[in-house]
């Protein structure tokens, strides 16, 4: 889980242009979330250096769950510096393991991907998610919803 302590680095986080249509800086939205209670930010780290950042958020709006036990997955972001290492894939392989242990109660992960963000679906599908067939639109575009069943016996392609 996300500390003060790592704010300094946090705020040093390098993206790629392309990416900020996407996602957004960590320190942009830490502040809110940490006076929500039921958004909860978390770091990646390697060792003790964090490499990326997302929120995961308790009793999201119905237009982002599959069910009343559904946490949503937003501002995931990986520092450019260690983009295209493994990190993004392994956090979220790791997801429903941590998910499980801080929120027991939740049943499934639930993320909106915009649907032009070809790398990003590519890794979430490779990752076990599942497209609900569900879309919002977002401030650049059409959202898809793609869901992990907690509850099911978790294998990846």
């Amino acid at each position: 889980m996300y500390t003060n302590e790592h704010y300094e680095q946090c705020d040093a986080f390098i993206l790629p242009e392309e990416q900020i249509q996407f996602t957004t800086f960590p320190t942009q939205v830490v502040s809110e979330a940490l006076e929500n209670p039921d958004k909860f930010p978390v770091v990646i780290k390697k060792d003790t250096e964090v490499v990326g950042f997302f929120i995961l958020h308790l009793h999201p709006p119905k237009t982002h769950r599959t069910d009343e036990k559904s946490v949503l997955l937003r501002a995931f972001s990986i520092d450019a510096r260690h983009q295209q290492q493994g990190y993004a894939k392994e956090a979220m392989m790791q997801l429903p393991a941590f998910v499980n242990k801080h929120f027991p109660e939740v049943t499934a992960i639930t993320l909106a991907v915009n649907k032009k963000n070809i790398a990003a679906k590519s890794l979430y599908f490779k990752t076990g998610y599942v497209d609900t067939l569900q879309s919002v639109m977002g401030p650049i575009g059409e959202q898809h919803i793609l869901a992990f069943d907690l509850q099911k016996e978790i294998t990846f392609g």
